[in-house]
């Protein structure tokens, strides 16, 4: 019995540390570099170049020290100094590419106030560097404008050497001291727009009343008050106020409540200020110099060859060809295409053949004499 009881003992003692038949070991990870055996000699595995990279890049990261990314080549050192790059700014001028070196000095010159920085930019970085850390208006040359910009950036309209800044002062920030550096009628109808209460109406001198009127819309930011001048008395004063809450407004019809003689005007007005040609169709065929000064304006604003068409007096129309075919930059198919003229669709892709340095264009033009030179061009 007590054999028996000790050759139990002895098997137990051998399952526990050989293991029971059968069982693996599980495996125990090794914090080594990987390693080959081969014929009980053991050769250490090199890690990869990318491998290699990878560790340079984490343990720059993880020291906040940019002399790991040197170890890398040129070209693979912005990948490792890039996330350091605002850390310092030597960490940043360290990059290789101006492009990835731009937005941390920017940073660096903004957030320290240097503007010795911004002469590590390109010439347009340094510009805009330079700009946004001077003191506020430095670039202003303009005494009148000068003095707005610093009116609006200190708030405070003492600085305003001018009615114009006096007044969009007040109605900028509602006070009625701007108001009172304004001469008399002026003033009135801008402490009528803050109090809404009507000053004009016991201004007994007319021009001064329809003056007080027209500031009184301004303020009001409506062309209300625009009615209550005389248009026929002060003609150059409606015109101004319907011309404006017309442009405002993109209300052409506004313009009808103008004199005859300056409502052309202000439907020309409209048409170059909001780029909408239907300003110019509004006006009279009655007018046709009124109608045609206007598609001719608009042209030239615009680069707009297809208003030319609309010019009735035929030379008029060919200068205004003329002007926007030989100084154009670019031109299109659609935009030859659009001209009413045979000679001047002729010429216009003989110019965009030119230009686009593509004689397909000249078989678009019928005229024998053009076609042929423009063909010697590519001759």
């Amino acid at each position: 019995m007590n054999r028996a009881l000790l050759f139990l003992a002895i098997m137990i003692s051998f399952f526990l540390i050989a293991g029971c038949p059968g069982e693996e070991k599980t495996p125990i990870p090794s914090e080594e570099e990987p390693t080959i055996s081969v014929g009980g000699w053991v050769a250490e595995v090199e890690p990869s170049e990318e491998e290699e990279k990878v560790q340079l890049i984490e343990t720059a990261l993880e020291e906040e020290d940019t002399s790991y990314c040197f170890k890398l080549p040129a070209n693979e050192r912005d990948d490792c100094i890039f996330p350091l790059s605002n850390d310092s700014l030597s960490n940043c001028i360290q990059l290789v590419k101006y492009d990835n070196k731009r937005g941390c000095l920017f940073y660096h010159a903004y957030e320290n106030e240097d503007m010795s920085i911004c002469d590590l930019m390109s010439e347009e970085d340094k510009a805009e560097c330079i700009e946004y850390l001077s003191p506020p208006c430095t670039f202003v040359l303009d005494p009148e404008e000068k003095g707005r910009c610093f009116a609006f950036e200190y708030k405070n309209y003492t600085y305003c050497e001018d009615e114009q800044c006096y007044l969009d002062y007040a109605f900028e920030y509602k006070d009625a001291g701007a108001c009172e550096m304004i001469e008399y009628a002026k003033r009135e109808g801008c402490l009528s727009s803050l109090d809404h209460t009507d000053h004009c109406k016991d201004l007994e001198e007319k021009s001064y009343k329809y003056q007080c009127y027209y500031i009184y819309a301004l303020g009001n930011g409506n062309p209300t008050y625009c009615y209550y001048i005389n248009g026929l008395y002060d003609t150059a004063i409606a015109y101004q106020c319907f011309t404006h809450f017309a442009i405002q407004d993109d209300n052409p019809a506004l313009c009808e409540a103008v004199a005859v003689l300056d409502r052309w005007d202000c439907y020309t007005d409209y048409a170059i200020e909001t780029g909408n040609k239907e300003g110019c169709y509004a006006i009279d065929t009655r007018a046709p110099v009124s109608r045609e000064d206007c598609f001719r304006d608009y042209a030239y604003a615009y680069d707009d060859l297809a208003s030319c068409n609309e010019i009735e007096t035929e030379y008029v129309r060919q200068i205004c060809y003329s002007a926007l075919i030989f100084s154009a930059e670019e031109l299109t198919m659609i935009e030859c295409n659009s001209i009413i003229l045979p000679e001047w669709k002729d010429k216009c892709y003989q110019e965009l053949a030119r230009l686009e340095d593509e004689k397909t264009f000249c078989n678009y033009i019928e005229g024998i004499a053009v076609k042929e030179n423009c063909l010697l061009m590519f001759n």
